[in-house]
């Protein structure tokens, strides 16, 4: 696995928008980007990041201004500015000679899923599944998963641990971690993403599942998936096609956020239906990773060790 050099002050972070543009969010945008100038970081962006509609441009030209920043030398981290619905789209125009002789840091969440899957499972390189968007990290003080996420980024491996509250609907909530099947301590390489993103590349010739399990068969490979808004029934067929495709050979754990917007066609759980999944498999659901807030900063393609007792609940690279 290739890792690209971690950031130090002064260095500079490329903006571009793969997927939606941020200009109805510009204040909050304005506020994030505050942050990692505080942070002793240097902004540049793409013309496509304040721009307005369902995508910040055509697939095409979305390529070309990620390319303009792999091809900057300068720039040793690239955020992509927010999710949305139609990165998938863009694949077919990724270079992926640029990528391989222009090593840097990529950072997403969401949408830009399946862009930082297709890096880290063909072209064997470290992406990051962000803790926020360029729109996220608004706040005037920053919670602990933010200055988690500068400590990684900057190469200072912290020890992430369950947070004890997540935002839910009603305001902040006591966070629990459910042991599906008992607790658990795992050691692997962590891959994954947002899950509704995930079932639209497996199969295609952007998925390097199958050579990445079993490059890394050895170490044991920990799955994370941040669910969306995947029903519990559409959650639970689309983790028998991964489990049908051969994806959890040499699974040590799975870990399987809070459902960001919950619904089921049967009023079955989530719970019930990922246990009947996973009978034997260990697994964390509602775990800190995705939409629902706070998050941890997952860097596919590192190892970790998880560590799920009734007393300690975290998470920490090897």
């Amino acid at each position: 696995m290739l890792f690209p050099d971690y950031l130090k002050d002064g260095d500079i972070v490329g903006i571009t928008a793969c997927s939606a543009g941020v200009l109805k969010k510009k204040e909050k945008y304005e506020r994030t980007i505050k942050h990692f100038q505080e942070q002793g970081l240097r902004i540049i962006e793409t013309d496509n990041v304040l721009t307005d509609g369902i995508v910040s441009s055509d697939a095409k030209t979305r390529w070309e201004e990620l390319k303009s920043l792999y091809l900057d030398d300068t720039i040793p981290l690239i955020q992509i500015a927010q999710g949305g619905d139609f990165l998938f789209e863009m694949l077919p125009f990724i270079e992926p000679d640029v990528i391989k002789t222009h090593l840097k840091w990529i950072v997403g969440s969401s949408d830009p899923t399946s862009l930082l899957y297709m890096i880290t499972t063909k072209l064997d390189i470290a992406t990051i599944y962000s803790p926020c968007n360029m729109c996220g990290m608004s706040e005037e003080v920053l919670h602990l998963a933010y200055q988690n996420y500068f400590s990684l980024i900057k190469g200072n491996m912290v020890l992430q641990e369950r947070y004890p509250f997540f935002k839910g609907e009603n305001g902040e909530e006591k966070n629990t971690w459910s042991y599906l099947n008992g607790p658990f301590t795992a050691k692997g390489i962590l891959i994954g993403g947002c899950i509704d993103c995930l079932k639209d590349i497996i199969g295609t010739s952007y998925d390097g599942t199958k050579e990445f399990i079993t490059k890394y068969k050895e170490d044991g490979i920990i799955w994370y998936f941040d669910v969306f808004s995947m029903s519990s029934e559409v959650l639970y067929n689309t983790l028998l096609q991964f489990q049908y495709a051969g994806y959890f050979e040499g699974t040590k754990a799975i870990l399987i956020s809070k459902v960001r917007f919950p619904s089921s066609f049967n009023a079955i759980s989530y719970e019930d239906l990922i246990k009947k999944a996973f009978p034997s498999i260990k697994v964390i659901y509602q775990f800190d990773v995705g939409h629902v807030k706070p998050s941890f900063t997952m860097i596919n393609g590192a190892k970790v060790e998880i560590v799920a007792t009734e007393e300690n609940a975290s998470m920490r690279y090897l």
